[in-house]
């Protein structure tokens, strides 16, 4: 099973509203997909800056929905504050959010992202990450 990330989501939703854009290039996403608490907290703050909140909120809430959701709880807290002293020490500090995505992850045993977000994920140790294209 492989992780959805926020980036992912919302071109997902942009490839359903602009007419059919085609989203992935050789990328395989087939099985159970799942993202976190997080990404779909992500994902809704999006819809607020809609000029149509109603229509998007639905968009979003329906693909969520679809979605196994894996939430944040205290080992992930653990796990999250490791990974974030240690790249502090290192002053590669990435932002909260992806931490706490990623501590998520390893807590699920999961080890794939799918995600544009090469640059932070990268950063954190046992993490493999799945990039694709948005045309």
């Amino acid at each position: 099973m492989k992780l959805l990330d926020t980036t992912f989501l919302i071109d997902m939703i942009k490839g359903m509203t602009s007419g059919g854009k085609k989203l992935v290039k050789d990328l395989d996403v087939s099985g159970p997909h799942c993202t976190t608490s997080i990404n779909a907290h992500e994902f809704l703050v999006g819809a607020y800056g809609s000029s149509n909140l109603e229509r998007e909120m639905k968009l979003r809430k329906d693909l969520i929905r679809k979605l196994i959701i894996l939430n944040y709880d205290l080992e992930c807290t653990e796990i999250s504050a490791k990974i974030e002293a240690d790249q502090r020490s290192k002053g590669e500090f990435i932002g909260r959010a992806d931490i706490m995505i990623a501590s998520i992850m390893l807590k699920n045993g999961l080890k794939e992202i799918v995600t544009r977000n090469h640059k932070h994920f990268s950063k954190i140790p046992n993490i493999i990450i799945e990039t694709y294209e948005f045309n």
